[in-house]
C-alpha cells in the first residue's frame, strides 16, 4: 500500500508565522504584567523607583526572550539595585503601599526583590498563559 499526501507549504508557513506572532503577543503580555506586579511591589519614597522600569521583548526564528530591569542612578550608585537586593527597614510611603497582584492572583508585599519574587511567583502561570494563547491559533479561535 503506497499512499501520497500532499502538503501545502504556503500554509504551513502561515501557520507558523501566527503561531510566532501569538507567542511574541503572549510574552509581551506578560511582561507588562510582571512589570506592573513588580512596580507595585517595589519600594515608595518619591515614587521614580517604580516608574523607573525598563521593558523590552525581542524575537529571533527560535526564541523569543522578555527582559525586564529597573534602573536609578545617583551619582554612581545604583539607587534601584540597593533597593532590589538589601534589607532595609521600609519607611511610610511602602508602608502605606498595598504590594502588588500578579497574573495568577497571588499578592507580593512591598520590599526587597521586588522584581524576582513575582518573577519567580508567576512563573508557571507564564508558561500556561502562553501555552493556552499557543493553543488558540492551534484551535484557529
Amino acid at each position: 500500500m503506497k499512499i501520497q499526501v500532499k502538503v501545502n507549504d504556503k500554509v504551513l508557513k502561515r501557520a507558523e508565522k501566527e503561531i510566532r506572532n501569538q507567542i511574541k503577543r503572549a510574552v509581551h503580555d506578560c511582561a507588562d504584567d510582571l512589570v506592573r506586579a513588580s512596580s507595585e511591589t517595589a519600594p515608595h519614597d518619591k515614587g521614580i523607583l517604580e516608574k523607573s522600569f525598563a521593558k523590552e521583548v525581542t524575537s529571533t526564528s527560535s526564541t523569543v526572550t522578555a527582559t525586564v530591569d529597573y534602573s536609578i542612578k545617583e551619582r554612581g550608585f545604583n539607587y534601584a539595585l540597593a533597593m532590589h537586593e538589601l534589607k532595609y527597614p521600609l519607611g511610610p510611603g511602602s508602608l502605606a503601599k498595598p504590594g502588588g497582584y500578579g497574573m495568577s492572583g497571588k499578592h507580593y508585599p512591598v520590599g526587597n526583590k521586588f522584581l524576582t519574587r513575582p518573577l519567580e511567583g508567576e512563573t508557571q502561570t507564564y508558561k500556561e498563559y502562553i501555552e493556552r494563547e499557543i493553543q488558540k491559533v492551534l484551535k484557529g479561535a
